[in-house]
């Protein structure tokens, strides 16, 4: 299990008993410093407040575990308009918005997707690409995805 992986699992119980979904955690070494940053998200969005009152608890709760053995900078912020989606209730929410999408493997010698998100359950997502038409794709194949708002 990656780091990020372990920090999500430590945090996300913590977000959810307080109304927020975790969208995504990154852990990084960006010149000298370890960077944890966390992309969190509501019903309503996310306000300065939201991110100051996340952050004081995530930081604590991240000091007390053995997780991270070194110091460490904590960014928390909204996922922003172009927001990762990872996990199915997020893929749900964003049905019929338009996403860009990378695969592990090539499906039918295409790794890039971009289109509408048509459809997303039994494991799987369907798209309708803006180039090749439409496409069922395994979460097991996906990447990255992200919501686009540029076309």
């Amino acid at each position: 299990m990656t780091k990020a992986k372990e920090i999500e699992s430590l945090l996300e119980p913590i977000a959810i008993k307080k109304g927020y979904e975790l969208v995504d955690v990154q852990y990084a070494k960006e010149n000298a410093d370890w960077t944890v940053r966390i992309f969190i998200d509501k019903d309503g969005g996310v306000a300065m407040s939201d991110c100051e009152k996340m952050s004081v608890l995530f930081g604590a709760v991240l000091d007390g575990s053995n997780i991270l053995k070194s110091s460490y900078i904590l960014e928390i912020s909204s996922p922003g308009l172009n927001r990762v989606l990872k996990k199915e209730e997020s893929f749900k929410r964003f049905i019929g918005s338009k996403i860009r999408l990378q695969t592990v493997e090539p499906i039918n010698n295409q790794k890039n997707f971009l289109g509408n998100l048509l459809d997303c359950k039994d494991g799987k997502i369907k798209i309708a690409d803006v180039s090749n038409g439409i496409f069922e794709i395994k979460f097991l194949d996906i990447k990255k995805v992200n919501v686009e708002t540029g076309f």
